[in-house]
């Protein structure tokens, strides 16, 4: 089946939305919509990050009215495709788009997800190669040591824990080996600009420019929105694929679920995309069914990460 790519966009109060797949293409525009359109998805996030859960109701409703105008347009392309590219830039990424309903669920449950934050063509059934990591754990934010339990699973792996580890080992490591993780509290400002840090020590944009690895994957509050990292692997490093959160998750529990089966199945397929999409199925199939949770709070451990795929920008 087809790819599907979602490209979406704001120009002044109107909110722009493209779909193509394959040799076929549309645009549409929806005048004057921009302004609720970013408010409905800020309810999203502000809910599932707080875990509000008296506010389920509400999570629901901003839901099922962005679903009906953003992504029910292009419900022909998403029964034919089986990948969802999601294209969207600075002043959009905290949007939830793979949590929008398709056929009676999310999407992200129904469709393997990809981001990408510039246009370009990435790798639809990927390959990556994983036999060596370095993965660096503050147990503050990793107490059920998940790293150490995925670096048992790397043949070639260094692990460390924060107090044994500098940002330095990400430098020297950043051509030599094909894993990056690093468990550690990350801060964001309200511009979705930040970092995360090892013993009070910045892990920079610009260490990040410098890596070349398969896969970096920070389990880290909200590094899935920082701005400074994703620019930094998108212009400057050899990075494929980054994996992080987009709101705050869980120290350990959710977290540590979602890493250990995320590297069990990217080691069996060999394909990130695929890793994610059945690591959110098991994880909201648990917490949801199993578990009886709250939505927000099924929601807020089962759909926190998010996964970019960096691509040579059309531009170049």
């Amino acid at each position: 089946m087809p790819t599907l790519l979602l490209e979406y966009w704001t120009e002044d109060d109107d909110f722009y939305l493209y779909a193509e797949m394959g040799d076929n293409e549309r645009e549409l525009t929806l005048s004057g919509q921009a302004p609720e359109i970013k408010k409905h998805f800020k309810t999203i996030y502000d809910i599932l990050e707080a875990k509000k859960e008296h506010k389920t109701d509400e999570l629901e409703a901003s839901i099922r009215w962005l679903s009906e105008r953003v992504l029910a347009p292009f419900t022909a392309e998403l029964k034919a495709c089986s990948l969802v590219r999601f294209c969207v830039y600075d002043d959009l990424i905290r949007c939830a788009f793979d949590l929008l309903l398709f056929e009676g669920s999310y999407l992200f449950l129904k469709r393997r997800v990809c981001y990408q934050i510039d246009e370009g063509y990435g790798e639809d059934e990927p390959k990556v190669e994983l036999g060596s990591a370095l993965l660096i754990a503050d147990l503050t934010a990793d107490p059920e040591e998940a790293c150490l339990a995925v670096s048992k699973l790397i043949p070639e792996s260094e692990y460390a824990e924060v107090k044994d580890a500098e940002v330095k080992m990400i430098r020297d490591a950043a051509s030599e080996v094909d894993i990056l993780v690093v468990s550690a509290h990350g801060d964001l400002d309200d511009d979705n600009y930040g970092s995360a840090s090892i013993n009070d020590e910045e892990i920079s944009a610009k260490v990040m420019g410098q890596l070349e690895v398969w896969v970096a994957y920070f389990d880290s509050c909200q590094q899935g929105v920082n701005l400074d990292y994703l620019e930094a692997f998108q212009e400057e490093s050899d990075v494929q694929f980054y994996l992080a959160p987009i709101i705050s998750n869980d120290a350990g529990d959710s977290s540590t679920k979602t890493m250990i089966w995320f590297f069990e199945a990217t080691l069996q397929h060999k394909d990130p995309i695929r890793a994610l999409f059945e690591t959110r199925q098991r994880l909201f199939t648990y917490y949801r069914e199993k578990e009886r949770l709250n939505l927000v709070v099924a929601l807020n451990k089962a759909f926190a990460f998010r996964l970019y795929e960096f691509v040579d920008s059309e531009e170049e």
